[in-house]
């Protein structure tokens, strides 16, 4: 079994490539982390458009030319508009 890292990164408006801030080698510390990230860029350093997220690594591998093995954004939460079935 492969070991897995998740990055936490933020994003203001400009940046054209996710700034990473911290690691954690679960899914709930991760999205805990890209949270409170939030609430930290927002509230007290004063960002008025910020994103946080999470990408998903195997420990152990380059990524130079690929993207990680899974992005998300955690804040603010993106909506899609889907029609009900």
């Amino acid at each position: 079994m492969t070991l897995q890292c998740y990055l936490i990164w933020f994003r203001t408006k400009g940046d054209d490539h996710d700034r990473i801030v911290g690691t954690a080698s679960k899914w709930p510390l991760a999205k805990k982390m890209a949270e409170e990230l939030y609430a930290i860029k927002a509230n007290i350093d004063g960002h008025k458009e910020i994103s946080t997220g999470i990408s998903l690594f195997d420990f152990g591998s380059m990524y130079v030319n690929q993207p990680p093995k899974g992005r998300w954004q955690i804040l603010p939460i993106m909506s899609v508009n889907v029609p009900a079935w």
